[in-house]
């Protein structure tokens, strides 16, 4: 059975630029900060030569993980990447992915920088009375400095996780899930609790004025499903958009060095089990081989990595 999301990876291009702006505008502390590299990184991620500058960054309980690639040969201003992020990406693009951040006041939190960046959302939302499972939930969505989109939200008191309800301290608290733009529902369940084991905890549809200017779109209809690895910790949420349909983007041949590419470290215990369910069902064109990693690196001795049926990374790490 999976334990829980250790991290959530995002490809950056100046890494020191990422960290100054994560820690000044949401809120996040520094961690630790290394080099990986190695025949093992090569393997695990399908890259050759492979050399990754790698920055730990804290919120609360969670963590992200901001992967600068550098070329094997000099490090010193001799980065590479991959495509960058469409400048017109939208929020219903398949290779749509972010983090959501759970602060204790929407409006403080949105004007710590948020609201100086690029903007998906009109502005802060409130989501309607008549949307039960959601009601008065408050968020907003923007992008980052290198285009990676984000989300700040606010649950009332009768929703969320109560520990987001017990921490009356810190204006950001941590990280509630990572959402990705699905295709079809139902294969991506069947691929995140058929194989992966993640129980499926929640789901509804949003849509309305307020999912509109929340989400940037017109006419929007989204069917979003909640799995987590355990009951408390990050979890994903699948966004299927019904609405709009036209010019649901797909990333075509993603690379490991792209700024779109998110990675999801999910620690497991049966790895190996979970290995052959992916090499009998799997529907994913990505399936790594099981690669011996440095056991400090995230709590694991052994890893894959695989995509899931819409092409988004995990890196399923064993204890």
């Amino acid at each position: 059975m999976p334990e829980k999301i250790q991290s959530v990876v995002q490809t950056t291009k100046n890494l020191d630029e990422q960290l100054k702006w994560y820690c000044e505008t949401l809120g996040f502390n520094n961690g630790k900060r290394e080099i990986l590299e190695g025949i093992w990184l090569n393997e695990l991620i399908g890259m050759p030569n492979a050399v990754v500058d790698r920055a730990k960054l804290h919120l609360g309980d969670e963590e992200i993980e901001l992967w600068e690639f550098q070329s094997s040969t000099g490090m010193q201003n001799n980065n590479f990447q991959g495509e960058v992020i469409p400048v017109d990406s939208q929020s219903n693009d398949l290779a749509f992915q972010h983090i959501c951040i759970v602060v204790k006041d929407i409006e403080k939190a949105f004007k710590k920088g948020a609201d100086k960046a690029e903007q998906i959302s009109s502005k802060p939302q409130t989501l309607p009375e008549w949307n039960t499972d959601a009601a008065n939930i408050k968020a907003v969505k923007f992008k980052g400095i290198n285009g990676h989109s984000l989300e700040l939200l606010n649950f009332p008191e009768d929703k969320g996780d109560k520990r987001w309800h017990e921490n009356k301290i810190n204006l950001f608290m941590g990280i509630d899930h990572t959402a990705i733009g699905v295709s079809d529902t139902e294969k991506s369940i069947e691929f995140y609790s058929g194989i992966l084991n993640l129980e499926l905890v929640g789901q509804g549809t949003n849509y309305g004025k307020e999912q509109d200017e929340l989400d940037g779109l017109k006419n929007t209809k989204v069917l979003i499903s909640t799995l987590r690895p355990n009951k408390q910790g990050m979890g994903i949420e699948l966004l299927d958009y019904q609405l709009p349909t036209q010019e649901r983007r797909p990333r075509i041949n993603p690379k490991p060095t792209d700024l779109n590419e998110w990675r999801v470290i999910l620690l497991v215990k049966n790895l190996r089990e979970i290995y052959k369910k992916l090499e009998s069902r799997n529907t994913s064109k990505s399936l790594g081989p099981i690669v011996s990693i440095p056991g400090n690196i995230w709590g694991g001795v052994t890893a894959c990595q695989v995509r899931d049926p819409d092409g988004h990374a995990l890196l399923v790490v064993e204890e």
